[in-house]
């Protein structure tokens, strides 16, 4: 009879074993994102970069579409890429993240253009945009402002 209320208990408790394996295997169909940071610019600069990686744990490639703030009137997925000599900037309607890989987001390459920020945007600070993914998946993300000053100030002299 001592074995009933054990029993009872683990009962009671089975049905949230499988909410939270749900819930754990639920991440591993979700990108994942490291090392977030926009660009610190002067206040009356209207083009601000956006940098990241994002990770794909899925068997199968996830396209990043776009992305929005309300911090920003637009934002567009760029790649910077020479031509002639002359670095120049060309809009991605998408980029494939491979299965099981990852895309870095960094100067010189990739990044997000992150067009009339409603508010200046100094060096510590936060801003929240979210990725938007093939077949409707949403991530928001956690930015941190960082200061410039690694030559790659091209930004907002090309467009």
């Amino acid at each position: 009879m001592k074995r009933i209320p054990g029993i009872l208990t683990l009962l009671s408790i089975l049905p949230f074993a499988g909410v939270l394996f749900a819930e754990c295997d639920l991440h591993r169909h979700e990108p994942g994102v490291e090392g977030a940071w926009i660009r610190e610019a002067p206040p009356v600069v209207k083009v601000m970069a956006g940098y990241l990686t994002i990770h794909n744990p899925t068997e199968e490639e996830m396209v990043l579409e776009g992305a929005e703030s309300p911090l920003f009137d637009r934002i567009e997925i760029h790649r910077t890429e020479m031509k002639g000599g002359m670095a120049g900037m060309e809009r991605q309607q998408g980029v494939t993240i491979p299965a099981r890989g990852r895309v870095e987001f960094a100067p010189g390459g990739l990044h997000l253009m992150l067009m009339g920020p409603k508010k200046p945007l100094a060096a510590g600070s936060t801003a929240t945009i979210t990725l938007h993914f093939k077949g409707g998946q949403t991530l928001p993300v956690q930015f941190t402002v960082r200061a410039g000053g690694d030559g790659s100030s091209q930004h907002g002299h090309h467009h």
